[in-house]
């Protein structure tokens, strides 16, 4: 069993490596069959403790770089850091041991390394553990498999069944693979090992021919001036008073020296590292100059929000992004902004606030108490162009996206800070992630953040334009808008959901013989 136990942990911790910076995809496939064929035919215990052990590699391999921010921004001794990090580990593990209990569980109906139990019942199952890992506790979604597939023939499914679907295929050709090689083991009929390798081949590779298809058209008549600000403010001093002032200087002379007809400047998260409220001469300032030069400027900041009886303990904080240089001069509150949806577990907020505060306490992040903006928000405007925006975590959120973008939307629009995790392979993942919904959504996506990276990417999820991390400067950018729909962009999760029901139904089907 240790022999077993080693070879689960190794086959978790290898999948890092198909996802970026490293892009050696095909180790998903090792990865997830790996599992599945170490699982098959335990027992519950052994299954539960292999999946556990999976997850364990997976996310430490995968997450590691969470230790940064607990280290070094939390401040806290290295120890304490790890025992959190391990902790966060050895939950999300919790999820690959469920879904292998599950899948032994199934032995007892359909036959352990059958045809049902790893091709139909096997993704299934995933799908759902991996949803409660999105959802419970507001979810951790980073690093779905399907992400490892951006460079593989499989991205041309990510326009029609968008990340959900590109996990579930991935899967079912993992599962596909496993009964390949059981069928063949066990001298079963050649039959059965063909069909199985018709199938998998033909879901692989049929992609190459959707590459043909074009969902979405450019609109070279509207192009749009891009100028994104990279302001490289370090997180160590970021939210001290003492540097507020310096932070403001910074953004404003990168956007002085970029002022132009039709320019369209976008700041990162948070930019502005103060209460909106606190900063009304300066936005007004920045408001009457980019007016003045025909630009307008998105800007990130903190808005809080005074309760109606007027007392500021009871008001709410936003993560904010609004824009200045409109027609109408900026008066607080405007109405062309958009607040942050989907907050960020200790980071923004504390879920189970009465239990956990003592967790939030001890990491002492800053701004750590805010509240979601509704799901659902207007697009924001910016030089007579919609922008579908998102802010930081909220960019690997399809179905957030999906909720607010429009069949009119000229561009995606994220911004972030992912200053807290250093030069780790973290930074490169969230823009891996940022490219998924650029091609799932056949838009242009402009991502502008603190640190890097800052990115220009085209509706075919490609980095056309980027700056190094870590250096201050600006992108500037000249990017046309893209008209149609995508499958994905016009019925959301209804592909994905059809793939799954007519796998239901085929687990009813019986095989004769």
């Amino acid at each position: 069993m240790l022999k077993q136990i080693l070879l689960s942990l190794i086959f978790g911790g290898i999948a890092v490596f198909s996802y970026a910076p490293f892009h050696i995809w095909p180790l998903a496939f090792v990865s997830f069959t790996g599992l599945l064929w170490l699982i098959a035919d335990k027992s519950k215990k052994q299954a539960m403790l292999l999946g556990l052990v999976w997850g364990i590699g997976y996310f430490t391999a995968g997450i590691h770089w969470v230790y940064i921010s607990i280290k070094q921004y939390g401040e806290l001794p290295a120890l304490v850091a790890i025992i959190i990090l391990g902790l966060l580990i050895l939950y999300l593990s919790l999820y690959p041991m469920l879904f292998a209990f599950l899948l032994r569980v199934t032995n007892r109906f359909v036959g352990q390394f059958s045809f049902k139990q790893l091709v139909l019942i096997a993704p299934a199952l995933w799908q759902v553990t991996e949803f409660l890992r999105g959802y419970i506790l507001t979810g951790f979604a980073w690093l779905q498999l399907g992400y490892s597939q951006l460079d593989s023939p499989m991205r041309a499914y990510f326009p029609i069944f968008g990340i959900d679907g590109v996990n579930l295929l991935l899967t079912i050709l993992c599962g596909l693979f496993v009964y390949c090689i059981k069928t063949i083991k066990n001298k079963k009929p050649k039959r059965h090992a063909a069909g199985a390798i018709i199938a998998l081949f033909t879901i692989f590779f049929a992609p190459i021919a959707l590459n043909n298809i074009n969902w979405i058209t450019v609109d070279n008549t509207r192009p749009a001036n891009f100028a994104l600000i990279q302001g490289n403010i370090p997180q160590s001093i970021r939210w001290t008073k003492e540097q507020l002032n310096n932070t403001l200087q910074t953004y404003a002379k990168l956007t002085q020296n970029n002022f132009n007809k039709d320019k369209i400047i976008i700041w990162s998260e948070a930019s502005i590292t103060d209460y909106e409220i606190n900063q009304q001469s300066f936005l007004q300032y920045l408001d009457n100059q980019a007016r003045a030069h025909d630009t307008e400027i998105a800007v990130g900041i903190v808005d809080y929000r005074f309760s109606k009886d007027g007392y500021q303990y009871n008001g709410n904080i936003y993560n904010t992004l609004l824009v200045l240089g409109e027609k109408d001069p900026y008066q607080y509150p405007t109405t062309n902004r958009y607040q942050k949806h989907h907050l960020v577990p200790f980071g923004e907020f504390t879920p189970l606030e009465s239990i956990l505060e003592p967790i939030a306490e001890l990491l002492n992040i800053p701004m750590s108490s805010m509240k979601s903006g509704e799901a659902k928000q207007p697009q924001i405007e910016i030089k007579g162009f919609k922008f579908t925006p998102a802010i930081c975590y909220e960019i690997i959120l399809s179905n957030l996206i999906w909720q607010n973008f429009a069949p009119d939307t000229d561009f995606l629009l994220t911004v972030s800070n992912d200053a807290w995790f250093g030069d780790s392979i973290g930074p490169k993942q969230h823009l891996q992630m940022a490219q998924a919904r650029a091609l799932e959504f056949g838009r242009p996506l402009i991502r502008s953040t603190n640190t890097g990276i800052t990115a220009i990417i085209d509706p075919h999820g490609n980095i056309v334009k980027q700056i190094p991390q870590f250096k201050t400067g600006v992108l500037s950018a000249t990017v046309s808008p893209t008209t149609g729909l995508t499958p994905y962009a016009k019925w959301g999760i209804l592909p994905y959901f059809a793939m799954i029901i007519l796998m239901f139904i085929s687990l009813f089907i019986k095989k004769h013989s």
